[in-house]
């Protein structure tokens, strides 16, 4: 399969339909001219783009082009192509619509036209229909990302749609979760998410993937990739009633299909973790990439509400952990910390004395032999964080340093309103401490790396 490094750090890159008036593909064509990467705007009727010399066509500008970003009416494109083609470009971005999404004759016929001058081509394409790519790494994107806040990272995403593979990245970028590579892949005419995922699996600088599938229109090579994945691939698949799958169609124009066989796919794959909303599939990714693998099925839970030390201890069974059963070292150790009316019967109930008794408490739960992870509970309301300035960065700060000590994982589950969960978030992620806003996606998120782990020993 031919390498897609084109994609993603180009050499030089055209903007075929490249504007100067605030309208589809502004953004995209003032950053990529004022960016690092080598851009020519190309444009039928403008000399200039943006303090840039124009080109009338791809064909004339003086230098090899790696990249072409169509971004002209779809009645536009086939010659585009040909002309890209006879360039010698390498990957072609359609972010143009009004292919066969629409369901119209007309523009199924068009997106088939293209298909068969791409036939007998070296040329990959992604799209139509789609906002291309983004690479955190090295700030190269056709999808109208700024870099203001978006920060790079270990985990790559790839989506169907265009407009949703944005909303994940504002969104992941807004809970401090960091990004290698977004792909958006639209109609999907050429490259699929057979091509990415298999490129993302060599890619050193993607440790976990995420993929929102409406579906494949290659099922064999979709099996066979999976089947070849070494990094965990989180996979949220729409499309699961006959309602959906007839929105799918009218979407992308991809078929959906049977979603018990995907089902009975995902499972086979020990690589593949089936996840069902966004939340939970980012939540989930933020963990794996910023946290040790867990290596055993005992956790530890730490928390200022026992009755949320229970919903989470349910929550571990249900997911075939256990509750860490601590040695009495730990237990004595814990009990020489804490007041008499703290309860440490399963849980580690610190009530209103966490803010004194938590760091010593946390360094006695890491360091036991039965805990293989910890689950930090944080439910406390706003008001006394604010009359009393309490801060939470050293007991994070400190988490960290144990976390990477003893090689075990820790997940803060916060509850409480978004002030709350602003403030502990924003006190975590200093460290690198994920933190999330349910407790289901914490135990899944350790029941994965476990299976993960668990895979990946069993290989060696």
């Amino acid at each position: 399969m031919s390498n897609l490094d084109f994609f993603f750090n180009p050499k030089s890159v055209a903007i075929i339909g490249a504007s100067d008036t605030i309208r589809f593909g502004f953004n995209t064509t003032k950053y990529l001219l004022n960016s690092k990467f080598k851009t020519y705007p190309v444009h039928l009727n403008k000399k200039e783009i943006l303090g840039h010399r124009a080109y009338k066509n791809v064909k004339d500008i003086p230098d090899d082009i790696e990249l072409a970003i169509l971004i002209i009416g779809s009645e536009y494109v086939p010659q585009a192509i040909r002309d890209c083609i006879e360039k010698g470009v390498k990957g072609i971005i359609i972010e143009s619509a009004g292919f066969a999404e629409t369901g119209i004759k007309k523009y199924i016929e068009l997106q088939e036209n293209v298909k068969d001058i791409i036939k007998d081509s070296k040329i990959r394409i992604i799209g139509p229909n789609c906002v291309g790519v983004t690479d955190f790494h090295n700030k190269f994107s056709t999808a109208d990302i700024e870099f203001k806040r978006e920060k790079a990272g270990d985990i790559s995403i790839i989506a169907q749609s265009g407009v949703l593979g944005n909303v994940f990245i504002d969104w992941g970028s807004a809970q401090s979760i960091g990004f290698s590579k977004s792909i958006t892949l639209g109609n999907k005419i050429d490259v699929d998410e057979v091509d990415i995922l298999d490129y993302l699996n060599k890619d050193d600088l993607t440790k976990v993937i995420t993929l929102y599938l409406e579906g494949t229109n290659r099922g064999r090579e979709f099996i066979d990739v999976l089947s070849r994945m070494t990094k965990p691939v989180l996979i949220l698949k729409n499309g699961r009633t006959e309602t959906g799958s007839r929105a799918v169609i009218s979407h992308t124009s991809t078929i959906a299909g049977n979603d018990k066989i995907y089902d009975a796919v995902f499972k086979q794959n020990p690589m593949i973790f089936r996840v069902y909303d966004f939340y939970e599939m980012f939540n989930i990714a933020h963990i794996f990439a910023s946290q040790p693998l867990i290596k055993g099925k005992k956790i530890a839970i730490i928390t200022a509400s026992g009755s949320l030390g229970i919903l989470a201890c349910d929550e571990l069974v249900d997911k075939g952990l256990s509750l860490a059963k601590l040695k009495e070292e730990t237990i004595q150790t814990i009990k020489e910390i804490i007041p008499d009316y703290v309860s440490i019967g399963g849980t580690i109930d610190l009530g209103p004395s966490m803010f004194l008794t938590l760091s010593d408490s946390l360094k006695a739960l890491f360091k036991d032999e039965n805990v293989d992870a910890l689950l930090f509970i944080f439910a406390v309301p706003r008001w006394p964080l604010e009359k009393f300035n309490f801060t939470f960065s050293a007991h994070f700060r400190l988490m960290k340093k144990l976390s990477e000590k003893y090689n075990k994982p820790v997940v803060c589950v916060c509850f409480g309103s978004r002030w709350v969960f602003e403030y502990i978030n924003n006190n975590a992620l200093k460290f690198g401490i994920p933190v999330v806003d349910r407790i289901e996606h914490a135990v899944n998120a350790f029941k994965m790396m476990f299976e993960y782990y668990v895979n990946i020993n069993s290989k060696k």
